[in-house]
C-alpha cells in the first residue's frame, strides 16, 4: 500500500466474493481491536478471534442472497483491507423503503485516508440503486471517532438507542440515519 499526501494508490472498489472471506475477518478483528480499545471490556476483546470473524465472514457471505444484503471490500493493492455491507433495515417498525449500513471496516493502517468515506459511497449507492430511499446504522455511543466520520457525511442520530452486549457489559448503541 503505497501512500503519499493522505491518498493511497491502487483502490479498488469491488463486490465481495466468497474467497474474500478470510480478509474480510482479518480486517474486522483488527479493526476491532484497535478502534473499541477502551470502549469495550478488555477480556471481552481478548476473546474474540480471527477465526471467529473469518467464520462470521462467511456466513455472511453465503448468506447475502437470502438476507438481500451486498457487501463490498476494498482492494488496496491487491489486498482487502476493508469491507462494507448494507442491506434492509433489521429494525422492527421501519417502513420498507429503509435500508441499514451494518457494518463498516477498515484496517487501522489505512484509517483517515477517504477509502472509508468512498466505500460508504459505493455501499449506499447500492441501498439506493436498490429503491431504499433512507438508511440507518448503529454505533456505539461511546465511539466518538467513528461518530464523528458518520457525522461529517451526513448522518444524523436519530433519538434511536440500544445496548450492544459486550461479555457481561451491555454498551449504549444509538442510531444515525440519512436520506439517499
Amino acid at each position: 500500500m503505497s501512500s503519499s499526501a493522505g491518498r493511497v494508490h491502487g483502490v479498488h472498489l469491488r463486490e465481495a466474493v466468497d474467497e474474500d472471506s478470510g480478509a474480510i475477518g482479518r480486517v474486522r478483528h483488527a479493526s476491532w481491536q484497535r478502534a473499541y480499545s477502551g470502549l469495550m471490556p478488555a477480556d471481552y476483546l481478548a476473546g474474540l478471534s480471527v477465526d471467529g470473524f473469518e467464520l462470521s465472514a462467511r456466513r455472511m457471505l453465503d448468506d447475502r442472497v437470502e438476507r438481500r444484503m451486498s457487501v463490498f471490500v476494498a482492494d488496496v493493492g491487491g489486498v482487502v483491507a476493508g469491507f462494507a455491507s448494507v442491506g434492509p433495515s433489521r429494525d422492527a417498525g421501519e417502513p420498507a423503503r429503509v435500508g441499514e449500513l451494518y457494518a463498516i471496516y477498515l484496517d487501522p493502517a489505512i484509517w483517515r485516508l477517504g477509502i472509508g468515506r468512498r466505500l460508504q459511497e459505493v455501499a449506499l449507492g447500492r441501498l439506493r440503486d436498490d429503491g431504499y430511499r433512507e438508511a440507518t446504522l448503529w454505533v456505539l455511543a461511546a465511539n466518538t471517532p467513528s461518530r464523528a466520520f458518520y457525522e461529517h457525511t451526513g448522518w444524523r442520530h436519530d433519538g434511536g438507542v440500544s445496548g450492544f452486549e459486550a461479555g457481561a457489559e451491555v454498551l449504549d448503541e444509538t442510531r444515525y440515519r440519512r436520506a439517499l
